[in-house]
């Protein structure tokens, strides 16, 4: 089968597998559901049901720095902060995504940002950066259920106010047997996006997705990045003396330590890595029917 690598083509996958976000009823062609009257637009190969305003998005000083640099640079953002930020992140995207038939299943990263791992994936994100296919709001995808085989969210259900209904979503859209795998920090500063909510330990990652078969838990990102982002905040603190202006000019200078984050290759292996971790990964699969039945 031929990959599925350009955006008409993808949007003739995603429209074979939509589905009112209120009822998950299929919709109209005019992406309108007959029954609750929600309806989508298209704006060329990307379709929009929700998403966040541009307000939203800019509320916070420093967010509003970021998304105008994603909007600016878009699919070079994430090459920028992988090689700028203090965090390094030693679990694998495309590890997981090798355990996919791309051509033939339809997998989704929920909130891409301007990122795409690979041309035959479902991007969906609340921004509308040039990459997403589908503006949504997470909490209520217009998919219709088990239409998923695979989804990857990765730092994303930290700047949500209600998780368990993200974590519903995922659930809902997958198909028996479909697998997630899912990035949240541990400990990092406060980072808005458009807001910032939590962070998880690794048992409170597990606690989370209790309904799924856990598959692994394990150190994403390891001590050493957790260390230098709140030296890099702590930093800019001190030597900023009460003023916020300066703070935020000395935040970008502080990024010269972050080529530390390279010790996180053998530090993240640590027995003891989990205790001060950036971050965790979780793997985890969907039952089954005849499993999701007994859990029902």
């Amino acid at each position: 089968m031929k990959k599925v690598a350009d955006p008409a083509s993808r949007l003739v996958r995603l429209e074979d597998v939509l589905g009112c976000p209120d009822c998950h009823g299929p919709l109209s062609d005019s992406l309108e559901c007959p029954g609750c009257g929600v309806s989508g637009s298209r704006n060329g190969a990307q379709l929009k049901f929700a998403g966040f305003s541009d307000t939203e998005l800019r509320q916070d000083p420093l967010n509003h720095v970021k998304e105008s640099v994603k909007q600016r640079f878009g699919s070079l953002y994430p090459l920028a902060i992988s090689l700028l930020s203090p965090v390094y992140m030693s679990g694998s995207v495309r590890s997981f995504l090798r355990g996919f038939d791309l051509d033939r299943e339809l997998v989704a990263d929920l909130g891409c940002g301007t990122q795409r791992y690979d041309p035959r994936m479902l991007c969906v994100d609340g921004g509308s950066y040039a990459n997403v296919d589908l503006i949504a709001d997470l909490s209520r995808l217009p998919l219709r259920d088990g239409v998923l085989s695979g989804i990857t969210s990765i730092a994303v259900l930290e700047h949500v106010p209600d998780p368990d209904a993200h974590i519903a979503e995922m659930w809902r859209v997958l198909a028996p047997g479909g697998r997630l795998f899912c990035y949240m920090p541990f400990i990092v500063p406060f980072h808005a996006s458009p807001d910032d909510y939590q962070r998880y330990t690794k048992v409170g990652l597990e606690r989370r997705f209790q309904r799924f078969e856990v598959l692994d838990v394990r150190v994403g990102c390891g001590p050493t990045s957790g260390l230098l982002w709140v030296l890099q905040e702590w930093l800019a603190l001190a030597l900023s003396f009460g003023s916020e202006r300066l703070y935020r000019a000395f935040v970008p200078l502080m990024w010269l330590l972050s080529p530390l984050k390279i010790l996180d290759v053998v530090m993240a292996r640590h027995p003891a890595a989990s205790v001060i971790a950036s971050g965790f990964v979780i793997e985890a699969r969907k039952p089954a029917v005849r499993e999701s039945r007994l859990l029902a």
